[in-house]
């Protein structure tokens, strides 16, 4: 049996999340697993659930498990590059250590300044360095600032791909979503909106093309249903506006916008749609 316990590695849990896609049609509601074949090696795996989750969702989770397995195994693979050079640094600087003190009766002052200046002990106290800040960052500590033009984390988007090649760009919260919409979204880009419902903004890159493919529409307008409070819906109407015609009204609190004109999508719900827009999911570059 397969289960979803942290530690697997990334390539398991990406093989998971593909056969899963595949088989996301057949998995009845509430199941609490699924058999499916590989047919790479024709085994069967059969995949643990929670049934308290919709298939799609399932899948979110899987592929949320391997991003975040990808990132573990980066970070220690970059952890080990730089304890070998650690241990190698130190390993020069012990020998430089040992032979300044060898037959001296009173410790040689210039060699061992020479020795602090050497560019080994910078790295090795700059490795530190670095590896205390991971260590801060991992523990929930935020970065003090960040860098110039640079999104902070908590305002940064989800980004997806339609099979056309935008981006969908989704709030995270409230304040995501005031961030998305007032400062990172485009003249011509496309806003979307659960009609009498709340939910995270969700912003269609148009790239500057002025009618943007209908598949693309259709990708967007899933995410939109699939992050509001209709997430279990079959059917829902969607608003579809440019971000011309999005306003924040002064004073009002992140979020809330008004839309002037656009027009609305009636939306039947695909969960094959769904599974191949969120399965797309663009990593963070940080």
């Amino acid at each position: 049996r397969s289960d979803l316990a942290k530690g697997r590695p990334a390539t398991e849990l990406a093989r998971e999340g593909e056969l899963l896609k595949g088989a996301l049609h057949e998995i009845p509601r509430a199941a609490e697993c699924v058999s499916v074949r590989d047919p790479v090696d024709g085994r069967t795996l059969e995949i643990l659930l929670d049934p308290e989750r919709s298939a799609s969702a399932n899948l979110e989770r899987v592929f949320a498990l391997y991003r975040r397995a990808k990132r573990r195994e980066s970070a220690a693979a970059r952890q080990l590059v730089d304890l070998e050079a650690e241990r190698a640094d130190l390993e020069a600087l012990r020998a430089s250590f040992d032979a300044i003190a060898s037959g001296c009766e009173s410790p040689d002052l210039e060699a061992l300044e020479r020795l602090a200046l050497q560019p080994r002990l910078a790295g090795v106290l700059g490795r530190r360095r670095r590896a205390r800040t991971r260590s801060a960052e991992a523990g929930g500590t935020p970065r003090a600032r960040p860098r110039k033009g640079e999104t902070p984390r908590p305002l940064r988007p989800t980004r997806y791909r339609t099979r056309d090649g935008l981006e969908v760009w989704v709030g995270r919260n409230a304040a995501g979503n005031d961030h998305l919409t007032t400062r990172l979204a485009r003249g011509n880009d496309l806003f979307f909106h659960v009609e009498a419902s709340p939910g995270s903004h969700v912003v269609l890159r148009t790239a500057g093309r002025r009618d943007p493919p209908q598949e693309s529409l259709l990708d967007a307008a899933e995410l939109a249903v699939h992050f509001s409070k209709q997430r279990h819906g079959t059917r829902a109407t969607v608003h579809v506006a440019r971000i011309l015609d999005v306003r924040k009204p002064r004073g009002a609190k992140p979020g809330l916008v008004r839309v002037r004109r656009g027009r609305t999508l009636p939306l039947r719900r695909d969960e094959g749609r769904l599974a191949r827009i969120l399965a797309s999911r663009i990593e963070d570059d940080a």
